[in-house]
């Protein structure tokens, strides 16, 4: 039942995230749509590194890596860029 009530949870927060969005890189700006979608990956990045360091504070959990370093950025670097694509795909979506 739990379950059940997570993943509507974040089915929904994923909806709520996705129409934001697609809110940001739609509506004009001052007679323009945001160009730097680059920008909105990086923040949202910082964003969620601040949230991972709070929990493992908060939790006592260690901040020390166990695997390598490249392994890290071999997932982070793709997952930006797929974040970005994302994000320029939304400029030609009406």
């Amino acid at each position: 039942m739990w379950g059940g009530f997570y993943a509507g949870g974040l089915i929904g927060m994923l909806l709520i995230y996705g129409l934001l969005q697609e809110r940001v890189m739609q509506r004009p700006y001052d007679g323009e749509v945001f160009q730097f979608s680059v920008f909105l990956v990086f923040l949202n990045r910082i964003a969620a590194v601040i949230f991972a360091i709070v929990m493992a504070v908060v939790h006592r959990e260690s901040l020390i890596n166990n695997a390598p370093l490249w392994k890290y950025l071999i997932i982070s670097f793709s997952n930006v860029y797929a974040s970005t694509c994302q994000y320029e795909a939304l400029k030609y979506v009406s």
